[in-house]
Parts: C-alpha cells; sequence; structure tokens
C-alpha cells in the first residue's frame, strides 16, 4: 500500500500547489464528486495548480484516496 502524505495547512498556507486526480470519481459520494468539480478536476489525470487555502485544505482532507497534492517549487 502506498505511503500517504499530507500537506500541513500552518507550513504551506498561501503557497502554490498542484492537485492532480489519481482515480475515478464513478463511484464515490456525490459531496467527493462536487468537490473534484469545484477544483476543477474531470478526468483521472486531470491537474490544477492553485493557491493552498483553508477551503482547499478541507476539500483535499476529506478525499485524501482521490486527489494527490504536491508543492510547487
Amino acid at each position: 500500500m502506498a505511503k500517504k502524505t499530507y500537506v500541513p495547512v500552518a507550513e504551506h498556507l498561501g503557497k502554490q500547489v498542484v492537485i492532480t486526480l489519481k482515480r475515478s470519481i464513478i463511484c464515490t459520494v456525490p459531496k467527493q464528486r462536487a468537490y473534484c468539480q469545484t477544483l476543477g478536476l474531470k478526468k483521472v489525470g486531470d491537474t490544477r495548480e492553485c493557491e493552498y487555502t483553508p477551503q482547499i485544505h478541507g476539500m483535499v482532507k476529506l478525499m485524501p484516496h482521490l486527489v494527490d497534492v504536491t508543492v510547487k517549487g
């Protein structure tokens, strides 16, 4: 099983992060599908670059099995 890495809020607040959808959203809860749509992720492998805010952290925290977050730079 792959080791999960979580991005702490305090250390990376305000920095640019890359969010990648790593699993399909077909058999997910509607709330998680809505979060993916809000982040702009539609297909597996889609990536979006955005500023890491508490709102983004809340969405990512609820679906760590679906998305991968890496700090840019």
